[in-house]
């Protein structure tokens, strides 16, 4: 999905150094959903750090509610 104006060809570049048979699961992931191995790479990144910003966020939300029931408090 591109926004309008986007130019790829402008973007940031960044060299990637695949541990053994990540470029291939990449790769068949691309194929398997008709999309780029760029795409593909760029959604897993974004995946991954929204999912550690959610897991720190549910970890501060039950440390507040583990330190509120420590303090008797509903």
């Amino acid at each position: 999905m591109q926004n309008s104006g986007y130019n790829s060809r402008l973007a940031d570049k960044f060299v990637v150094r695949f541990p053994d048979n990540v470029r291939q699961m990449v790769e068949q992931q691309a194929l398997d959903s008709g999309r780029s191995m760029n795409s593909v790479m760029v959604e897993a990144i974004k995946e991954y750090l929204n999912g550690r910003q959610r897991k720190a966020a549910l970890l501060d939300a039950l440390e507040a509610a583990l330190e509120s029931a420590k303090a008797g408090q509903p």
